[in-house]
């Protein structure tokens, strides 16, 4: 069920890209100042990090990223953005793929009971793997409909 949400969430922010030239890819203003290409980099770091904190979490460790409050939050996106200034069009998409695939990789290897598992550190599953993965895909939808308001008001 997850899976099919995750791929129907990334199916519909990749769809709101189709058909834009890489010059539109550029034009700031999709979400404050960030780009379609800034937002799928951004989108691909979440993914990554999920990854990361994904491994940390089935090896009974704690990851930072769960404790992060919005201010941590809002550092982490503008690191990301930071590092990603300078990355073209089509490596940001290959990103936003390899990403993913990334992350569909750990998951397959992972059975129903590790994924509903409380985070190590919390008492409830509100941090489970399952419930992160909830909030990728609401991440994915977000960013979607940014990007179709955006080419909506812009005629993208």
């Amino acid at each position: 069920m997850l899976s099919g949400q995750m791929a129907d969430a990334r199916e519909r922010l990749l769809a709101s890209i189709e058909g834009l030239t890489e010059e539109e890819m550029l034009q700031p203003g999709v979400c404050g100042e960030w780009s379609v290409r800034d937002v799928l980099a951004h989108v691909a770091a979440w993914d990554r990090e999920t990854t990361a904190m994904f491994e940390a979490m089935l090896q009974g460790e704690r990851h930072y990223f769960l404790d992060l409050d919005e201010d941590g939050l809002e550092q982490f996106n503008q690191n990301r953005h930071a590092a990603a200034r300078d990355m073209s069009v089509s490596d940001a998409v290959a990103e936003l793929t390899a990403s993913r695939e990334a992350l569909i990789a750990l998951l397959k290897g992972t059975d129903n009971v590790k994924l509903f598992a409380p985070a190590p550190g919390d008492e409830h599953a509100d941090m489970s793997l399952a419930a992160c993965l909830s909030a990728q895909i609401s991440h994915d939808e977000e960013h979607a409909e940014m990007i179709e308001e955006w080419r909506g008001n812009t005629n993208g």
